[in-house]
């Protein structure tokens, strides 16, 4: 399922799973009881392969270069997981699991956030919330996605966003 999923496919049935494992079908669902046994395994090993990847590290310096390099690793990670998100928003309606991780995920961008650019504490919360929605998962994709802009443009355009909610222009 991971090379279903990191290869595009979006929604990878339980066939698209056993004919590319060469198993049968049978054999799937006895290694996972259902969807959300396979969905939680599939998760593990993402998070196994892709966050070690990346420095988490709380940022220092000036409020415009901790802005860049948040986003920057942002736009590394997003470019990373895309696939797989892709295939987690297509399918967390259903699955319980994926809602819960697709929401742990949105908490950890969350988090890094405030951690990291401390001074959106000291905002209303509509601007924390905008702020939020600027540097998202979901804004880089939308930007990726339907805008078509390229990777430099989307940390471009999250920069320049965030950096106007701080400094309220």
């Amino acid at each position: 399922m991971v090379e279903l999923v990191g290869g595009g496919n979006a929604a990878p049935t339980s066939e698209d799973v056993a004919e590319r494992a060469n198993v049968g079908l049978r054999t799937v669902f006895r290694h996972f009881e259902d969807m959300e046994t396979l969905y939680q395994e599939v998760d593990q090993v993402i998070k196994a392969r892709v966050f070690p990847q990346f420095n988490l590290e709380t940022l220092t310096g000036p409020l415009e270069e901790r802005a860049r390099m948040l986003i920057e690793r942002r736009a590394n990670i997003f470019t990373a997981v895309h696939p797989f998100m892709t295939c987690t928003i297509a399918r967390k309606w259903k699955s319980p699991y994926l809602a819960r991780s697709y929401d742990a995920f949105a908490e950890l961008q969350r988090t890094f956030l405030f951690d990291n650019l401390p001074e959106l504490k000291e905002l209303s919360p509509a601007l924390q919330h905008a702020a939020d929605q600027v540097t998202s998962y979901e804004s880089w994709t939308r930007m990726k996605d339907v805008q078509q802009l390229d990777v430099t443009d989307i940390i471009e355009a999250q920069l320049a966003g965030v950096l106007a909610i701080i400094r309220g222009a």
